[in-house]
Order: structure tokens, then sequence, then C-alpha cells
């Protein structure tokens, strides 16, 4: 299957949030509490990434089956902890593309981007449950920070996450 890759635009905004709703609903499907999410709509998402990609839309990209169907994306940029650190924000694929390959080549996409930022490591935050996405962490070359554990609060619920950490060869 052949996918195509680019940076994001406004116009990506409703495919965006329709992977982002469905991917988390996926995902965390017993792992974090139903009341969270219950709490997820397309058209708030929707909002936020039109918002969102008429600000600055250079960090996020995004993947096209050859349907032209985005089934991916990922937003990446300085850490939120350690701005001389990349961080990748999210990646979300659509349920029905999950384990296919995209979220690899979308990593592949934008490390030389963080690479040529300046960046000598980029973190990931993943839900410590989530054990999908540490096994897809993993796979690329990302490894657990240990003692990295910590929580935040997601629509008023407590949520545990772990950091992985991925090193540029130097």
């Amino acid at each position: 299957m052949t996918i195509r890759i680019q940076q994001a635009r406004v116009e990506d905004s409703a495919a965006i949030a329709n992977v982002h709703v469905s991917s988390w609903l996926a995902a965390y499907d017993n792992i974090v509490p139903a009341s969270v999410l219950k709490a997820q709509s397309v058209e708030k998402q929707e909002a936020f990434w039109r918002k969102t990609l008429n600000h600055r839309c250079d960090n996020v990209f995004v993947a096209f089956a050859p349907s032209n169907e985005v089934v991916g994306w990922v937003s990446f940029g300085p850490s939120r902890k350690n701005t001389a650190t990349g961080e990748i924000y999210a990646i979300y694929i659509r349920p029905d593309y999950f384990r296919t390959g995209i979220g690899r080549s979308l990593w592949e996409a934008v490390c030389p981007r963080l690479e040529a930022t300046g960046f000598s490591s980029v973190i990931a935050l993943v839900i410590t449950e989530n054990r999908a996405a540490r096994k897809f962490y993993e796979s690329i070359g990302f490894i657990l920070v240990p003692d990295s554990g910590s929580t935040f609060t997601w629509e008023g619920e407590r949520i545990a996450d772990v950091c992985y950490e991925y090193h540029f060869d130097t």
C-alpha cells in the first residue's frame, strides 16, 4: 500500500478530527475511564484542529491512503518539558489502518525534521496502560525513560503516563 504523507492543511481539519476521535475510542477503550471517551466529539476536535492549523501547520503531517482519505496524522515540535528536546505530541491512525506501517511512515517523515531542528533527542508521553502504543514506540527505537511515570488530568480524570525517548545518532 502506497501512503502519501504531507504537511497538514486547514482543509484537513475534519478528516484529522475524525481520525483523532475514532482512534481515541478504539485505542483507549478499557484503558481510560468511559467518561473521558464519552466526552470526545468530532465537532470539538474539528474546531480545535481548524484553529490550530489556521495558526500553524508546519508541525502536523497527515497520511493519505491511495483512496486519498486521511488515515493518520502526527503532531510534533519542541518538548513541553524541555525545549532543547523534540517531542511527538501525538500519532493517531484510523482504526482500520492500525498496524499497517502508517505510524512508522509518519515517524520516518518527521524524524529528519526534528533532527534538522537541532534536537539531540525526541520524547513521547504514552498512557501507561496503552501497551500497543508502547510497543509501537519501542519498535521504532524509543527507549522507556526510567522512573518517568507521572499523571495528568484528562476530562477531570487522573491518567498515568510514562516517557519514551529516542536519541539521534551523534
